[in-house]
């Protein structure tokens, strides 16, 4: 089937597979109408010419085709640029031990990922949830959740930002810590042995250690044979080191001073003893 046509006064025809892309069988909506084609045959004897509008609307589709994707890929690319953008700004606004506050955005397994800039997501590992090694990253917060977080490192090269919640928390321990003090007489629980001492517990959060040498006066080989677990004792304390979390303790020393206050008591209520007998018990917990 073909189509009739003129071309510039020149009468020709269409065929029907060049009309459009896809052939067409009803021409009634072209009768009349100017369209855009090219000459694909000419036969001055034959008085024939031939004309097409397939390639030209083909090109046509591409060329839109094309324009689509240059489009899509400049979209792509400007908001690929504006994420860059942002976060080198986010990066600037933050610096290593700044504190600051952010959203959770993703809960993982080891830990959770939350946003402290636009486009800028660092890491809490799970050691950096809370004191209590206990607590997992779904129990610590939920997505969407408002945090503060200490940014420990930002290692820019590897787009990497670490970040903790317990380095904003004051510790536990250090609070109990703090009210043992040095030359105090306590009592405590022994919890566990070590080959060189035993652990005493002074308080919820807090253990000291007595080393083997201030179990007894006497040498002991191993801690247990001088006490048992859940052994109630009076300990000294010899040693507070708060930056590295010990403290150490003394069941000697201890024994020395309940002996000493006996004997200064006993003093107290015997005046008629001499000076010198006085200081020498006093020397004993020299």
């Amino acid at each position: 089937m073909r189509t009739p046509v003129a071309v510039d006064g020149v009468e020709g025809f269409m065929p029907a597979s060049h009309v459009e892309l896809r052939r067409v069988e009803d021409f009634s909506d072209y009768i009349g109408k100017e369209l855009e084609a090219e000459v694909i045959e000419v036969d001055t004897a034959k008085k024939r010419l031939v004309v097409s509008r397939r390639d030209l609307l083909r090109s046509e589709k591409e060329a839109k085709a094309q324009a689509w994707r240059d489009a899509k890929e400049a979209r792509i690319q400007a908001a690929k640029e504006a994420r860059t953008a942002a976060e080198e700004a986010a990066y600037a606004s933050v610096e290593e031990g700044q504190t600051v506050t952010g959203k959770v955005v993703r809960i993982a397994d080891f830990g959770l990922f939350v946003e402290v800039g636009q486009g800028l997501v660092g890491l809490v590992h799970n050691t950096e949830l809370s004191w209590d090694r206990n607590v997992k990253a779904e129990d610590a917060a939920k997505v969407d959740d408002e945090v503060t977080v200490l940014v420990k490192k930002i290692d820019r090269e590897n787009r990497r930002v670490a970040l903790s919640i317990k380095a904003t928390q004051e510790d536990p321990w250090l609070t109990e810590a703090s009210a043992f003090k040095e030359g105090m007489v306590i009592e405590g629980t022994v919890e566990r042995f070590l080959p060189f001492g035993a652990i005493v517990k002074l308080a919820d959060k807090v253990e000291g250690l007595v080393h083997v040498s201030e179990i007894a006066e006497t040498r002991v080989e191993k801690p247990e044979d001088i006490l048992e677990i859940g052994q109630n004792v009076k300990v000294k304390v010899i040693k507070v080191d708060l930056k590295h979390k010990k403290i150490g303790l003394s069941i000697v020393k201890a024994v020395k001073e309940a002996e000493k206050a006996e004997y200064s008591s006993f003093i107290n209520d015997k005046p008629e003893l001499t000076l010198d007998l006085k200081e020498q018990l006093e020397g004993l917990n020299n």
